[in-house]
């Protein structure tokens, strides 16, 4: 087997390999709830402060300054990135209450 071959056969192993990380990584990662503080918001994005220092920018607008919100976190599996997703608030239950079936 000529060397052109074998470098050939490498860089598509290679490309290969990088598609496959570039379809699996935003599938699989950890998931985790935050909460956050709403530090600015316009009709089309929230931008907010998370409890670690860092702020992260919202697809969601309209939300009211400076109001603690659930965030959703998922960190990528390889490249390490974090993606941010707005959670909805989780119904509150007064103490003597009973769930609902």
């Amino acid at each position: 087997m000529p060397s052109s071959n074998i470098l050939l056969t490498t860089g598509l192993v290679f490309t290969l390999g990088l598609l496959i990380m570039a379809v699996v990584d935003p599938l699989f990662g950890q998931c985790r709830s935050t909460k956050a503080r709403v530090i600015n918001s316009d009709q089309q994005s929230s931008t907010i402060a998370l409890a670690d220092g860092s702020i992260a920018l919202l697809p969601v607008g309209n939300l009211e300054m400076h109001s603690l919100v659930n965030v959703g976190v998922k960190q990528r599996l390889f490249s390490g990135t974090s993606e941010y997703k707005l959670k909805p608030p989780s119904p509150t239950r007064l103490p003597n209450e009973q769930p609902s079936e």
